[in-house]
């Protein structure tokens, strides 16, 4: 039998202690999951390798590397290519035991080195980890057990914090601990102290010092074994941490405490390294509980999401699992219960409650045909709702993944104070033995030298750097999202500071996009012109509108509805985008769009319809040419009105010194009237999807600074050009997913609010890094001039995290009422 192996007998892996040990005619190899033994005996019966053959040696390996399929563990992993065509996923990461930004550093830099890993980013004050990765390189159990063996605790994020609250219990645990021996430390060492100045016994002298060693040493490798373990991790992955500081601390007290003891003397500072453990665990404490309090907003959203649904079965009411809900199926809401998933009110009428995904407190009326949101509090009478969108389709698991972007990205400020806080551990770490070094050659006692040295080594802890950005973003989006307003990459925060130009869209933004057919033309008299329009081309019309999300497309759909009328069957429908919509029907070519559209179809409209159309432009309707082929049948006028609040929330903008401009699919009279109206000079209509981004692209090229404000599929890509981009909530999903920012009540009322959060998340940033820095530096200087002790720096240390804490919370007070996010 050959000899037992310790590398994966398939892909090299180090199989450690979890290896699954398989026997092939008489040879046994190791494995390090059953997949690798499962391939392993594949391979064998299918004659590729022969018994006893290292796979390494085989063709199939060679070719395997080359694809990067495998591993090989004498090639670094970074240097296998990874095809850029390769699917991937993305997984979110709840990781527990993290104890400063430089944890965060560790886990980053030991994923990247796997293969199969696109990016990862580690966020210290949210707990999360967001991974993209190749599963056809690197399955993902890989990287849950690669962050395992670094000593920190990782799950799939799921909003139930069951593991951070566990971690926090535990911290509880150990710092009760902690103070019940640091107190009875205490009483002991008095006794001591009073040695200093009056004669104790003998006795006393001997047996007081190992109770205090009896008492100390449960503190070091019980109450400190998160923080000793932390810093061995980091040392052992060659990472100098900010638990490498306190380690140094607390033992060096604790081990000059035992040399002092075993050689019979009272000076000890068995004291001072419960002191260390304790405060310690104390600012670890209170960073946890804030930590907990960041990612309450989005535990809370994962609460608002219903597991069950109610559905009628054969005149039966039944329940069923919300993963069993299909698009189309209709479901039962009674009053009280939360609305399982998006979908149109078909029978009933009601008042939702959407302050908790919106922050507006107000109900909102519901009736047949209105649309309902899933996580929306049904607060009136039984509803039936058709289905439309369910699962990870819906508004409520959009909105998650939107703020789990935002907990899982981190600022450009962030990671320069990590790096900051890389290079300053080992610095302190060198100052302390410098220090100690030159006040021993100063001929001053061991002991004074080392408790400086613990002093520089305590107070230099840079906890409160780590957490001063981190948590102040955070408290800042949990503001955000009780206002209805969701930031998914928390990045804009600070480019908001810079926006300079806003462009607006009128239709659905600035307007109420709640469109009317108000009127129509026709270009050739009928006796009953009406009726004629309505048997003749309305259904053709409605069918063909029906395949767009345009706003005048469901104002000529509900005017069908409203009429009676079937949409007709259409194909060959081709959306043109900024212009209008084609299909074919009965073998005719239907066109419906603006003015452009008409034009490419070569349906000029006669001098009559022309003066119609600009006569319904001048009043500030939307007009809209109909025909077939290059025949022009009629127009279309829609009403629509300026959004309440929308004017008051423009003048907002005007006095922050921003550059207002109206932007416009629609006609260039009508964009005028609503640029008139809301006191806009500079406005440009009959704009396409691509003419918005080159005016956006000009501007930037001139130097500014853009912020774009839409909700249509014609502003996505306008949205995304952008330096910032705003989407209303109630606009269309893909201008959603191009926007940083979406402003869930779908008005400008918030907008304001948006830059002002920004100016103060901003303020408070440099607020908590001023002093975080202002700390460390000052307490160097004290440190070394001997004027504190190493307890008053744990003190100070713990007051500095206490005080970034306190002023990111105040970010999260600083707007009362909302939705508990």
């Amino acid at each position: 039998m050959s000899t037992v192996a310790t590398a994966c007998g398939l892909c090299g892996l180090d199989c450690s202690k979890q290896a699954i040990a398989r026997t092939f005619e008489a040879h046994t190899l190791d494995f390090c999951c059953m997949g690798c033994a499962n391939v392993y005996a594949i391979l064998l019966e299918s004659g590729v390798i022969a018994s006893g053959q290292n796979i390494r040696d085989t063709e199939v390996f060679r070719r395997s590397l080359e694809l990067g399929l495998i591993s090989n563990p004498a090639v670094d992993p970074q240097s296998i290519p990874l095809d850029p065509n390769a699917p991937t996923s993305e997984v979110l990461l709840q990781i527990n035991g993290m104890w400063c930004s430089a944890c965060g550093w560790l886990i980053e830099h030991a994923l990247r080195k796997l293969p199969g890993i696109v990016s990862a980013e580690v966020l210290f004050a949210s707990d999360l980890a967001k991974v993209k990765y190749c599963p056809l390189y690197l399955p993902p159990e890989s990287i849950v057990a690669r962050i395992s063996r670094l000593g920190y605790r990782a799950t799939e994020f799921a909003g139930d914090n069951a593991a951070a609250r566990a971690d926090i219990r535990d911290l509880i645990m150990r710092l009760g601990v902690a103070a019940f021996l640091w107190a009875n430390i205490m009483a002991f060492s008095v006794i001591l102290y009073v040695g200093y100045f009056e004669q104790i016994s003998p006795s006393a002298s001997r047996i007081l010092p190992w109770i205090l060693f009896a008492l100390t040493t449960p503190m070091i490798f019980y109450c400190a074994l998160p923080v000793l373990r932390s810093a061995a991790i980091g040392l052992w992955n060659r990472q100098i941490r900010m638990e490498v500081l306190l380690s140094l601390g607390i033992l060096a007290a604790y081990g000059l405490s035992i040399a002092q003891t075993i050689l019979g003397r009272t000076h000890l500072y068995f004291d001072t390294a419960a002191a260390l453990v304790t405060l310690v665990l104390a600012g670890k404490l209170i960073e946890r509980g804030a930590k907990e309090r960041a990612m309450r907003s989005i535990a809370m959203l994962y609460r608002l999401m219903p597991r069950k649904v109610r559905i009628a079965d054969q005149g039966e009411e039944r329940f069923v699992s919300i993963d069993n809900l299909q698009p189309g199926a209709v479901f039962i809401v009674k009053t009280g219960e939360r609305i399982p998933a998006d979908g149109t009110i078909q029978e009933g009428k009601t008042h939702t409650d959407e302050s908790m995904l919106t922050g507006e407190s107000t109900p909102v009326s519901k009736a047949v045909g209105d649309t309902v949101i899933s996580g929306s509090l049904n607060a009136g009478g039984v509803i039936r709702v058709r289905t439309v969108r369910t699962g990870e389709d819906s508004t409520l698991a959009q909105i998650i993944r939107m703020v789990e972007r935002a907990m899982s990205t981190r600022a450009p400020l962030e990671r320069t104070v990590d790096r900051v806080s890389r290079v300053f551990v080992p610095f302190v770490i060198v100052l302390a033995c410098v220090t100690f070094l030159a006040l021993a050659l100063m001929h001053l006692s061991i002991g004074v030298a080392l408790l400086r040295a613990i002093s520089i080594l305590v107070i230099a802890c840079p906890c409160a750097l780590g957490l001063a950005t981190p948590l102040a973003i955070t408290a800042a989006l949990g503001l955000a999202a009780r206002q209805g307003i969701l930031i998914s990459d928390s990045r804009v925060l600070e480019s908001i500071g810079k926006i300079d130009t806003v462009i607006l869209d009128k239709t659905g933004t600035v307007t109420t996009g709640a469109f009317r057919l108000l009127d129509f033309a026709l270009a050739e008299d009928y006796p009953d012109a009406a009726q004629s329009f309505l048997r003749e081309y309305l259904p053709a019309l409605a069918g063909t509108e029906f395949f767009s999300e345009h706003l005048i497309a469901r104002a000529v759909v509900q005017f069908a509805r409203e009429h009676g009328i079937a949409p007709a069957q259409v194909s060959s429908v081709e959306v043109r985008k900024g212009h209008g919509i084609l299909a074919t029907c009965d073998a005719s070519r239907i066109f419906i769009g603006n003015s452009a559209l008409a034009r490419d179809m070569s349906a000029q409209p006669a001098a009559k319809l022309r003066a119609t159309a600009r006569q319904w432009e001048q009043a500030g309707r939307t007009v809209a040419y109909f025909g077939m082929g290059a025949r022009l049948i009629g127009l279309f006028a829609f009403g629509d009105r300026i959004k309440d609040g929308a004017a008051e929330a423009i003048t907002h903008l005007r006095q922050r010194g921003l550059a207002i401009k109206l932007l416009s699919g629609d006609s260039n009279a009508t964009t005028a009237t609503i640029a008139h109206e809301l006191g806009i000079a500079d406005f440009v209509g009959e704009a396409t999807p691509d003419q918005k981004v080159s005016l956006v692209t000009e501007m930037q090229r001139r130097g500014k600074k853009v912020a774009v404000i839409g909700d249509g599929v014609n502003d996505a890509p306008a949205l995304a050009q952008a330096d910032l981009g705003i989407a209303l909530g109630t606009g269309a999903d893909i201008a959603i997913g191009a926007a940083p920012i979406v402003l869930l009540r779908g008005s400008l009322e918030t907008i304001d609010e948006v830059f002002r959060l920004s100016l103060r998340a901003t303020r408070v940033v440099r607020q908590n890094l001023f002093w975080a820095f202002f700390y460390n530096i000052a307490g160097l200087s004290l440190g070394i001039a001997g004027v504190l002790t190493p307890i008053v720096a744990a003190g100070a240390m713990l007051l500095s995290s206490a005080s970034v804490i306190a002023n990111s919370m105040r970010l999260s007070r600083s707007a009362g009422g909302g939705s508990p996010l």
